[in-house]
């Protein structure tokens, strides 16, 4: 069964945000200021938008995971099993 216009649309939606992200990172360059690392474009014909978006959901969900680590490194009873013998 063929893929209407819209289908192949969404289908391919993935492969065209992939395609734009890697053409936004190629597009920038980085200067270091003493510990800071600074990314500039190279070209302004490219946004780096998607870019920018990608880093800070990484930075938010490796957040989150490190608090969760800590909560539960915590507590030990999660690490203890019980068996019941018949």
């Amino acid at each position: 069964m063929a893929m209407g216009a819209s289908q192949r649309a969404e289908y391919l939606k993935p492969y065209v945000h992939t395609t734009a992200l890697r053409a936004q990172m190629l597009n920038l360059v980085q200067e270091n200021d003493g510990k800071n690392i600074i990314l500039k474009q190279d070209t302004h014909s490219i946004k780096k938008d998607k870019f920018s978006a990608f880093i800070y959901g990484l930075s938010y969900v490796k957040r989150l995971e490190d608090q969760g680590v800590r909560q539960k490194s915590r507590n030990f009873k999660d690490m203890i099993f019980f068996t019941k013998n018949g």
